[in-house]
């Protein structure tokens, strides 16, 4: 399960915060927590296990950049496919075309 306090995207206030009020904002849906609820359970399909290394921004970064090559190969994948039958398309009709010259 979801917990916003073991997740890389989550982003504490330091203690010094002049709004003692929240413990933090996720960084991904910008919502703020109390204190008491940064490790209740949720579901959250963005959910990025914190590595203890990286800052909250350096996640943040990886998470977009992540995303955004998985959008860019199901792009390609998709465009690949479009091109093959524009391929097959104009073969095809290469095709009918020379065979309507001989008959």
């Amino acid at each position: 399960m979801a917990r916003c306090g073991r997740c890389g995207l989550w982003n504490q206030y330091p203690d010094e915060y002049k709004e003692q009020k929240w413990a933090g904002v996720c960084l991904w849906y910008q919502h703020r927590l109390t204190e008491d609820a940064v490790f209740e359970e949720r579901t959250c399909p963005d959910f990025f296990e914190k590595v203890p290394q990286l800052t909250p921004v350096q996640h943040f970064d990886y998470k977009l950049k992540r995303d955004n090559l998985g959008d860019a190969y199901e792009t390609a994948k998709r465009s690949k496919r479009i091109a093959y039958v524009g391929v097959t398309l104009s073969v095809i009709s290469l095709t009918w075309a020379i065979l309507k010259e001989v008959s």
